[in-house]
Formats: structure tokens, sequence, C-alpha cells
């Protein structure tokens, strides 16, 4: 099992979950095997299989904390929000010290809308563990998410201070600088979060998105579309990447051009509601970009940022729970 655990610990989890079945297979009595085991098949996103072997574990100890707290952790990641709240309930009811089920119980909330509660989870995770860099994260965007713009930052910065490279830290921290009035900050935070993540993970192109949007409201649109071009190479089934494209090009020499991009986006997500409604605008224009005020820019723009950070669920398994 101690070969399992420093695979596991070392991301070779195919290999982890192939040593750790062998020592379920040998010890099946052992619920700490069964629990190494769960482990390794959340690290690799197998959530179906992470929850039967926590559901094992609980059978024969309904009071292991390690287990329910997998088992949330399962739920949570299958969207499954109510089920992981339910679950988070029993353990902090058994441990109400517990920093890990009070940052899940603070996302399950987040996810849900439910700000308020969400504020009030994370803010008790941190006074339980100060430096949970994941838990100071997901408290800014609980914050930008209320406008609350001020705490929001003093959040993100915090979080930096702690991890210098946190990409997506930067990214959100240029989100708050936009909705205040800082474009130049905002435009150097959402470079640096470029920076980082073309290394980091270079599957991440909301910086490239974010930036782009905000220099097309500026009326930057030439600045605006290499970014946006950016976004959608790096995730072409993106339907927001795919919009942000035929926004800036609506706004260039050669609008119709637009259309292409609009008409993806929809079809990539039809609940998306932003494609459809510019495009209608759009044609109904003449093949003119359709004129917002401000306010109805920067409104439409808050609700479609909310829409789409509200798939951005990766909480990590860094701390055991205790």
């Amino acid at each position: 099992m101690k070969e399992g655990k420093r695979l596991t610990e070392s991301r070779q989890l195919p290999a982890a979950i192939e040593k750790l079945r062998s020592a379920h297979a040998l010890c099946p009595e052992r619920t700490d095997a069964v629990l190494e085991l769960a482990r390794a098949y959340l690290e690799s996103r197998q959530f179906a299989a992470a929850e039967g072997m926590a559901k094992d574990v609980l059978e024969r100890d309904p009071r292991s904390e390690a287990a329910q707290f997998f088992l949330a952790y399962s739920y949570f990641m299958q969207e499954r929000f109510q089920e992981a709240g339910e679950t988070l309930k029993q353990l902090l009811a058994k441990n109400s010290q517990n920093a890990d089920a009070h940052k899940l119980m603070g996302l399950t909330l987040f996810f849900y809308k439910e700000e308020g509660m969400a504020e009030r989870e994370l803010r008790t995770a941190l006074r339980l563990r100060p430096q949970d860099i994941e838990a100071l994260y997901y408290l800014g965007r609980v914050y930008y998410t209320q406008n609350n713009f001020p705490p929001a930052v003093d959040a993100l910065r915090r979080t930096l201070q702690l991890e210098p490279n946190h990409y997506k830290a930067y990214d959100s921290l240029g989100l708050c600088y936009e909705a205040m009035g800082r474009s130049d900050e905002a435009f150097r935070a959402f470079k640096k979060s470029q920076e980082i993540a073309r290394k980091a993970d270079p599957a991440y192109d909301w910086p490239y998105s974010d930036l782009a949007e905000m220099l097309i409201k500026e009326n930057r649109v030439n600045e605006a579309l290499p970014y946006a071009q950016e976004a959608l190479r790096i995730n072409p089934r993106s339907a927001r990447d795919n919009y942000v494209v035929g926004k800036a090009i609506s706004r260039g020499d050669h609008p119709e051009a637009a259309l292409e991009y609009l008409r993806q986006a929809a079809e990539l997500d039809p609940k998306y509601p932003e494609p459809t409604t510019f495009s209608a605008s759009f044609t109904k224009n003449g093949g003119s970009a359709p004129v917002q005020s401000a306010s109805l820019r920067s409104s439409s723009n808050f609700i479609s940022r909310r829409r789409r950070r509200g798939g951005d669920k990766t909480p990590g398994l860094k701390h055991r729970p205790r």
C-alpha cells in the first residue's frame, strides 16, 4: 500500500490504482487501503469509482470522516450538489473543526449560488487553516460574484502572496480590476495569467478571452481580436470563445464574417444566450454590430462571466481530511 500512496502523490495514477487494487484484493478488510484507492480514483477523475470505494468504507465504519469527505467530494465533482451538501452536513455535525469539509461546503454553496453562506463557510475554513490557498482563491471568487470588488482583490492578492504562480488568481484579479475601472492593472493581470498559464496549463483559455472582452468594451477591437483568436485556438469547442471572436469581427471591416462564429457558439451551447441574441441583433441591423448602452454591456458581461465561471470547479485534494 505504501507504494500505491507514493505513486498517487507523484501523480502516477494508473500505476497507483493498479497497486492499490492489488492491496485491496489481498486485504479487503483494510479500510486504509480502500481510502487510498478512493483518493487515487478522485485524483484520476474517476468519480463514480471513488464514490463506490467511499461507500464501501462507510458500510463498515459509518463514522469515517475521510470516507465521508471523499464521498462528498465525488458527489461534488459529479455536480450532485445536494448530495454533497447533505454528506458534508453529517460530517460537520460530528466535527465542526474540519477545514476541508468547510471549504468543500463553501464551494458547494457557491455553485448553488448561495454566495452569503459560501462566504461564511470559506471564512471558517480559513480561520481553521489561514494559509489555505484554494479557500482564499474561492473566497475572492465569491466576493467578485457579489460585486464586492475591494475584498475580492484583497483575497486574490493574498492568494498570490502564498502562490505567486496562481494563474487563475491573476485572471480573476484582472476581472476585478476591470470591474473597478482600473483597466491598466486589469491588462497587466490578464497578461501575467497568460504568461504563467502558457507553461503551467496550456489549455487555459480564460485570460485571453477575458482580455479580449475588456478591449472590445473599450472599442480597441484591433487589439482584442488576436487575444480572442488565441483563446479560440486553445479551446475551439468553447461557445464563449467563438462568441468573443464573432463579437470582435463584427466591429471590424468585414462584419459579415462574424456570423459563422456566432452560429457556431450557439450550436456548441444552446443554453448560452449571448450568441443568439447578438446574432439576431446583428442580422436585424443589416450586418452592423448592435449598440448597447454601457450599463447593459456591463450587466450582460457580468451575467455571462458568472455563468461560465460556474463551470470552473476543480478543488484539490492537497490536504488529507481530518
